[in-house]
């Protein structure tokens, strides 16, 4: 089993992208899975904080001329370009209310690890996911009623305490974990727990995909034309992410570019799904593609950055 965990993890990236189409193939399952939703999320996030040495977590979380201006960037300056676009492309009102909560949401829970996945700072992914995760209360509901006047009747205060919940429980059963595995072991099968990580996207890929075949089956051109603008949107969002951080380093432009292109959407639909339209749904669905396929796709871009 060990052995099978950690070829998963050696190719990880061309396993996710596999995976995805996989998905698609086997709708059935996803009514099936779709439970197992939330404690993947939990799970995504303790193998993240398990790939990840406590000290340099703690040093990215002590650099706040690095956190600050990519917590800022991603929460506010973000839904400003998700707006513009979606102006400029005159997208159907469900498509832009997808388009600009996305550039306002937090980074995905997965970044950290699939950073280390494809060799970028992890810890520093950490710090901007788990700062951006707990203000995001605070600074997404008044920015889209400002932007497109949709209000969502989510209370800041109950989703800061499910979002600190989630953090401070995934990081008591890593610290569980290794003091319990010792680092050094940890260290030596790296490469399975990157495989345990692959198998939990996977699972997360079949829940979330639920619908997806059916959709493209009922209308192909429309789930095209959607497909396009999520690529389009994550490619945009990392190449700008990348040009604004290039400055500080190409290691950590291409982290932080990363953290741009990838955003935890689900977060905010499910905290007030009777806000949104069934196509807001689909573009969330149509986004696991890109999330899965391009670090497989960037790799070459990622390694000269890393």
């Amino acid at each position: 089993m060990m052995g099978i965990l950690a070829w998963l993890g050696k190719h990880a990236t061309g396993c996710l992208a596999v995976g995805v189409f996989l998905a698609l193939a086997i709708p059935d399952l996803s009514a099936l899975v779709r439970p197992t939703l939330v404690p993947a999320i939990a799970a995504m996030l303790t193998v993240s904080l398990l790939r990840l040495d406590p000290a340099a977590i703690r040093r990215a979380a002590g650099s706040p001329l690095r956190l600050l201006p990519a917590v800022g960037f991603v929460l506010l300056v973000s839904p400003g370009i998700g707006y513009l676009a979606a102006t400029a492309l005159d997208l159907d009102h469900g498509i832009a209310t997808a388009l600009v909560v996305w550039t306002a949401s937090p980074p995905l829970i997965s970044v950290p690890a699939i950073a280390a996945l494809v060799g970028l700072d992890g810890a520093l992914a950490l710090t901007v996911t788990t700062a951006a995760g707990l203000l995001v209360p605070l600074t997404l509901p008044p920015i889209v009623f400002a932007l497109i006047g949709l209000e969502l009747d989510i209370s800041p205060a109950a989703l800061a305490l499910r979002l600190a919940t989630l953090l401070i429980g995934a990081g008591l059963v890593a610290a569980v974990i290794r003091r319990l595995a010792g680092t050094t072991r940890l260290e030596r099968h790296a490469d399975a727990i990157d495989g345990v990580f692959v198998l939990i996207m996977l699972l997360f890929a079949v829940a979330v995909l639920d619908g997806v075949t059916q959709a493209a089956f009922a209308d192909p051109w429309r789930v095209a034309g959607l497909l396009i603008l999520v690529f389009a949107a994550a490619l945009g969002m990392q190449a700008i992410g990348w040009l604004v951080f290039r400055p500080t380093g190409p290691r950590t432009a291409g982290t932080l570019a990363l953290i741009a292109g990838n955003r935890n959407m689900a977060l905010v639909l499910g905290a007030a799904p009777a806000a949104f339209e069934p196509d807001t749904f689909l573009f969330l669905a149509l986004l696991q593609f890109p999330i899965y396929l391009l670090p497989v796709l960037l790799r070459p871009v990622y390694r000269l950055a890393r």
